[in-house]
């Protein structure tokens, strides 16, 4: 029988200066009754910066002319773009998330576990900023408010590949196993809701490499390129929550993975790929379909 195993592991409220694997590695022995050998465990980047200290007292953050003009422009607090402008490289696009909302009222609602609060919510951030944060996208810079005091954020490791590095390092020294580790985060999906993905990983394939394997009946496939971090920190996000579940780590158990010893930025693409890539697939949509056709698309 294949099985796989997901232990969620409740930690105690995590402050600046902790020692985050001894309080995993506690946890996993209440919890799980210890950590073995190939374990697998999702972090959710969150306690990671609280931890190492990546916090954000808005009441410190002084906007500049651009954060203004773009707080007037949006409705958006100004020192909440400011921060957003301090912790990333370059602005990419922004979302009109109360605008959608007020377009498709009717669903957007059919979301909320209380109206009153869902629009409290718009008010409070109407539009979403995405941004490039080293090799990875992030809507506001991955700023995150939710479950710290009042006027602080927590912002996600700059390297997070290196964050899991060390954690896995410090695990195995207290506890003497080898285990993967993920660093997860909350992004917004593509439609309607958020999804949890893979930020950083050390001890386990990011990404599986089975292009062109051959299937049952011996014709190579297309597919087998499975983002197997993605998908463990999606898993885990079932035991995790969104809200005040208050489980920060998820301890995968019997899942066969291959380990190596690479991060999530080694599968991440440059910008300059990345802009070759979408004209790439601009001329040849032009090409193929017509420039009419992608007209009708923005029309």
């Amino acid at each position: 029988m294949v099985r796989v195993e997901l232990y969620g592991l409740r930690l105690p409220e995590v402050k600046p200066g902790d020692d985050l694997a001894r309080l995993i590695v506690e946890g996993a022995s209440r919890e799980a009754g210890g950590l073995r050998d190939g374990d697998v465990l999702v972090i959710a980047s969150k306690v990671v910066s609280k931890s190492y200290g990546l916090l954000i007292d808005m009441r410190r953050v002084k906007p500049s002319k651009k954060a203004l003009r773009i707080a007037r422009k949006t409705g958006m607090n100004p020192r909440m773009v400011q921060a957003v402008l301090e912790n990333c490289d370059r602005v990419l696009f922004l979302i009109p998330i109360k605008l959608i909302a007020d377009r498709f009222f009717d669903g957007f609602m059919k979301l909320a576990e209380n109206p009153e609060n869902a629009r409290r919510a718009l008010e409070l951030i109407p539009y979403m900023l995405v941004v490039r944060r080293g090799l990875q996208v992030y809507t506001d810079a991955g700023l995150d408010f939710s479950n710290h005091p009042e006027n602080v954020a927590s912002i996600p490791p700059e390297n997070p590949d290196l964050y899991a590095r060390k954690l896995r390092k410090r695990i195995k020294e207290l506890s003497g196993m080898d285990v993967a580790v993920v660093i997860s985060d909350t992004e917004c999906f593509p439609g309607i809701g958020s999804i949890d993905l893979a930020r950083g990983s050390s001890g386990i394939e990011v990404v599986s490499r089975r292009f062109g394997a051959l299937d049952r009946f011996g014709k190579p496939k297309f597919g087998g390129v499975d983002r197997v971090a993605d998908q463990l920190a999606s898993a885990a996000a079932l035991l995790m929550g969104q809200t005040a579940e208050g489980i920060p780590v998820v301890l995968v158990r019997g899942l066969r993975y291959v380990r190596r010893e690479e991060g999530v930025l080694d599968h991440t693409l440059e910008p300059e790929a990345v802009k070759h890539i979408f004209r790439l697939i601009l001329r040849e949509n032009i090409r193929v379909l017509g420039l009419r056709y992608l007209l009708r698309l923005i029309a």
